[in-house]
């Protein structure tokens, strides 16, 4: 299924749960505090350049929130790499966004929180930057991800950002091959996968838990080979934060090493990127990234006016990721890690998550060129 977004209205339920979220999030969604003592971005009191700023996005995303041990295998400068690779594309080029991680393999929908918003952030900075965003997810992850859209503003309409779903691979045929085909050949200048299942050395997808998703996903990491294929020098950012994620294969060596990081060997990611972004949350990863890109744009031609001006037309607010992460909700999303419908991710509270958004705002504040 093919859909592109209009200026979308919200409905009555969707304003009532961004509302009460907004006011009374714990009375209403039930959170639990983090059993970590989150850590906010402590300000700064001088000025940064561009580069400085991004390196303070990629160490505040990068800093291991979740107790996952990621901070071992965060790639330095990589954040920097990926901002400088999206805000170079010439106008009108299509980023594709992969996305979608049905970890909830016994729901429906199965999908999980963390994913959709950070792949709606990459897709606004795209917007923002003269771009184009498609999102690809499996058939089982739409109706999140049309629920999420919904919250979105006008920044998504006119056809800049497209969706589209795919069966499982055991339902595919030469009419989707040929979609999968034509989005690689003719709709792709660079991609991005964001919290997508990374196949493992055997060819599955597994949860943390070392459960099997193949029978949910279709096999969107195809339209790499293809994209590659096409054009040798296209670049692919992948976003994670637990090491089963297209694209850790980056760090195969690192993960399988740490006695920190408690992945299954068998359930790690094999396929590698150009650009790996490693996060606490994948989500955090989407913020820092449609930052940084907005601050590398700004750094290269001052557009926007100022670093935070730029950012501001990247990046969702505290209340726009409120309500995506609502809406998402309400169509059936649960939390990754705890199981329950509720706008928590990762097992980590709403307001860990607000604090992350908004300090990539922070930072971008005292950023000048």
């Amino acid at each position: 299924m093919s859909t592109s977004f209009s200026s979308a209205g919200v409905s009555p339920v969707s304003l009532f749960l961004f509302l009460a979220s907004a006011m009374f999030p714990r009375l209403l969604f039930g959170l639990k505090q983090p059993s970590f003592k989150p850590t906010r971005y402590v300000s700064y009191t001088k000025r940064l350049d561009v580069e400085q700023a991004i390196n303070a996005m990629e160490e505040r995303i990068g800093r291991g929130e979740g107790g996952r041990g990621i901070e071992s295998i965060v790639l330095p400068g990589s954040l920097s790499a990926a901002a400088s690779a999206l805000s170079s594309l010439p106008p009108n080029s299509t980023v594709v966004i992969l996305s979608g991680f049905p970890c909830c393999v016994d729901r429906s929908p199965p999908s999980e929180t963390d994913g959709p918003p950070g792949a709606f952030s990459v897709a606004r900075a795209a917007v923002a930057l003269g771009l184009k965003a498609l999102i690809l997810t499996d058939e089982c992850n739409e109706e999140v991800f049309m629920s999420g859209a919904a919250a979105l503003g006008g920044w998504a309409g006119g056809g800049r950002l497209q969706l589209e779903s795919f069966p499982p691979e055991s339902d595919w045929g030469d009419e989707e091959a040929r979609r999968l085909i034509d989005v690689a050949s003719n709709r792709c200048d660079h991609i991005v996968a964001i919290e997508r299942p990374g196949r493992a050395r055997d060819g599955s997808c597994y949860t943390m838990r070392g459960i099997r998703m193949d029978h949910l996903l279709a096999p969107l990491d195809k339209v790499i080979d293809v994209a590659k294929e096409e054009n040798p020098r296209l670049q692919v950012t992948a976003i994670g934060d637990g090491g089963n994620e297209l694209g850790m294969g980056k760090v195969y060596d690192d993960i399988v090493a740490s006695e920190a990081i408690l992945m299954p060997d068998e359930c790690v990611a094999v396929r590698s990127c150009d650009n790996l972004i490693v996060a606490s949350v994948s989500n955090w990863g989407g913020f820092a990234l449609a930052a940084a890109a907005g601050l590398a744009r700004y750094g290269r031609t001052g557009e926007g006016g100022t670093a935070r001006g730029m950012v501001e037309r990247c990046l969702q607010s505290r209340e726009e990721e409120t309500r995506i992460l609502a809406n998402c909700v309400e169509a059936g999303c649960r939390d990754g890690v705890s199981g329950k419908m509720e706008s928590t991710v990762d097992g980590m509270s709403l307001e860990t998550s607000l604090d992350c958004l908004e300090d990539m705002h922070d930072i971008s504040k005292v950023c000048v060129r």
